[in-house]
């Protein structure tokens, strides 16, 4: 069965918005009782992702030559980008803080999950949309 690039493009956009479910779950904490558990959504609470989203979504409906997918190929990959950048610093009151090893120990499953969605997403655009 052949889907049409219209239909390539709904369904690559119902998968990114599957995706950006791990956001809810818990992403970083050191102790649940005393710090309490720190979702995606609490982490990278910033206008940016959400500038970020709806560019990716025009990104994927609108891209029409091989220009507009690899932009939004690029927006894909910002994603996992802001994510490590804030899953690693969530915690740092000052760049000086920073501790490699500390923000690895406090990352948790919704964080791996959110990156697996990501890269998996981002490989599937990349497949789906290069077949003519």
């Amino acid at each position: 069965m052949q889907i049409n690039e219209k239909g390539k493009k709904i369904l690559v956009c119902i998968f990114y918005v599957l995706s950006l479910l791990p956001l809810f779950l818990p992403w970083c904490y050191f102790e649940e009782e005393v710090d309490g558990i720190k979702s995606g959504l609490d982490i990278v609470n910033h206008a940016a992702l959400l500038i970020l989203i709806f560019a990716t979504l025009l990104g994927v409906l609108l891209a029409r030559n091989e220009r507009g997918r690899k932009l939004t190929k690029i927006l894909l990959l910002t994603h996992s980008a802001i994510y490590l950048f804030y899953a690693l610093f969530w915690y740092v009151p000052l760049l000086t803080d920073f501790n490699l090893l500390l923000s690895l120990e406090a990352a948790h499953y919704g964080l791996y999950l959110s990156l697996v969605c990501n890269g998996l997403l981002y490989f599937y655009y990349a497949r789906i949309m290069s077949r003519k």
